[in-house]
């Protein structure tokens, strides 16, 4: 009996060990994997990997000819995880690879996995490709690839949070006889599969690539889109002499382009999220989500047969800033939306449609004034420290925007009392008042007219009221059960109440002050 107890302890702790791999760009594949001797990556992810082990990429360049498949699984409990060491910068180059359908980069077929922090580039068709589930791909980067820079072939609930995929190309699409070239490349393809799950997009951008920023053409199943940004799709033309690989197998490809100097046109269409087609249904929902100057649609139906539900997001001078146009096919629902500067009109013509709330049919249009700024150069900008995207005031409401508390509370965080039209919830500069959902309401805040005072009522930690500019007029740090605050103690016109409960969850109301 004592014997079998020492047994199952040896067992059990040597379960808790996790391994982990070092690889960097001169590693071999004899080495022992350290930090000191590291392996190559191929020999790396052909380990026997389990559920919490690791392997770390060093800083610098990767070079491969053939795809590299990464096929092991972890568990929801313990991920495998993949990624860079520390903030250093891995790039998986695929230059040398033939341009081929066949030809991905690294597809990833396991499950549980955790893939961080890498570039991928150069490959012959999709850069990343996801064949499994559950998967976390995450501050990840796919770019000037000859097919979608990041595609989900078949698996579901992968989560791909702040990842960038731009420049993607396929330049050979179609041939000399019937051109297509850029016909292929998104930024993002969730395309021809069914899933049981959802894959969820959060804090992705997307810009520049040869065809759409996302495009889930024939995907039957579900797909979020959380705060994304899609820009400046489908350029004219592509200079293919600063291409990674104009020196490689597609030399003499390019070689037929010597009379443009190498410039090619690029066919792609053109669209910032395509959420569907071919009347397959995806039921697709984005909130918080930009498209802009994108030459074709923004947002766009493309015969998607499912359920479309768009909150709280802002198109900006697209060809149609929302192109939803087959009668016959889907269901949109469309709220707190903001349309400006659209080439043609828009067109919202599902086979169901509830729109409500939005800018064109609040009683009023939306405007230029409206914007702090309109300048989409800084969507580029770096991200930031955690990863999340930059901050802008690209498209932030100016605090005379008639568009402020013109919404309805669609389940999302908001402040003030209703949610703001468009992407972006407006913010005063220099304040610390944070958008909250009514359902954490600690203390009720109220306004009365007949005695012209501020009253809370509730247990609260702390009161503060700012002007719209940003001005602190009134702080008080109380633990009673009502707070009176006198009109004459407050500047004229729209102020704003921060309360902090006890627990330290703020709330925020918007008042006027007469």
């Amino acid at each position: 009996m004592k014997k079998l107890s020492l047994f199952l302890l040896l067992t059990f702790s040597y379960t808790l060990f996790a391994t982990t791999y070092y690889v960097s760009p001169a590693g071999t594949s004899t080495a022992a994997g350290t930090i000191a001797a590291p392996l190559n990556f191929t020999t790396a992810i052909a380990k026997s990997l389990v559920a919490g082990d690791s392997v770390l990429l060093r800083d610098g360049m990767y070079s491969f000819s053939s795809l590299q498949q990464i096929s092991k699984s972890g568990t929801s409990a313990k991920f495998i995880f993949i990624g860079a060491y520390k903030n250093e910068i891995p790039i998986l180059d695929f230059r040398t690879e033939p341009y081929n359908s066949s030809n991905q980069g690294v597809k990833l077929a396991g499950n549980y996995v955790h893939f961080k922090g890498i570039i991928v580039q150069g490959a012959g068709d999709n850069g990343l490709q996801v064949t499994g589930s559950n998967n976390k791909i995450e501050l990840c980067t796919t770019r000037w690839n000859c097919d979608a820079g990041m595609q989900m072939k078949t698996g579901s609930d992968n989560l791909i949070l702040n990842c960038d995929s731009y420049e993607n190309f396929d330049y050979e699409t179609g041939g000399t006889a019937s051109p297509d070239y850029g016909g292929n490349a998104d930024g993002f393809a969730d395309k021809q599969y069914t899933n049981t799950g959802t894959n969820t997009y959060k804090g992705c951008r997307s810009w520049r690539n040869g065809d759409d920023g996302w495009d889930s053409y024939e995907k039957i199943g579900n797909t979020v889109y959380d705060s994304c940004w899609c820009f400046s799709m489908t350029p004219a033309t592509f200079d293919m002499k600063q291409h990674i690989r104009f020196k490689t197998d597609s030399a003499s490809w390019f070689y037929q382009f010597k009379s443009t100097n190498f410039v090619m046109t690029n066919y792609g269409n053109g669209n910032g999220f395509k959420l569907g087609g071919n009347y397959t249904a995806n039921n697709a929902t984005l909130h918080n989500c930009v498209s802009v100057g994108n030459p074709v649609k923004g947002f766009d139906q493309n015969n998607n047969n499912g359920i479309m539900t768009i909150y709280n997001c802002t198109s900006y001078n697209n060809g149609y800033n929302y192109g939803f146009s087959n009668s016959s096919y889907g269901t949109l629902i469309i709220k707190n939306c903001a349309s400006l500067t659209s080439a043609k009109a828009n067109t919202l013509a599902c086979k169901t449609v509830t729109q409500a709330y939005n800018t064109w049919n609040t009683g009023f249009s939306c405007a230029t004034t409206d914007f702090v700024s309109l300048d989409y150069s800084v969507m580029l900008n770096p991200r930031q420290a955690d990863g999340s995207l930059p901050e802008v005031t690209l498209l932030h409401l100016k605090a005379t925007s008639s568009m402020i508390d013109k919404g309805t509370n669609v389940g999302y965080a908001f402040s003030g009392v209703a949610p703001d039209l468009g992407a972006y919830e407006y913010k005063a500069t220099n304040t610390a008042v944070a958008p909250v959902s009514e359902n954490n309401i600690q203390a009720q805040v109220c306004f009365s007219t007949t005695s012209k005072q501020i009253v809370v009522n509730g247990s609260v930690a702390a009161v503060e009221v700012f002007e719209l500019s940003g001005k602190k007029v009134f702080s008080s740090r109380v633990h009673a059960d009502k707070l009176i605050i006198p009109a004459a103690d407050l500047s004229k016109g729209v102020c704003i109440v921060r309360v902090i409960a006890p627990d330290g969850v703020c709330t925020t109301a918007k008042v006027i002050v007469e």
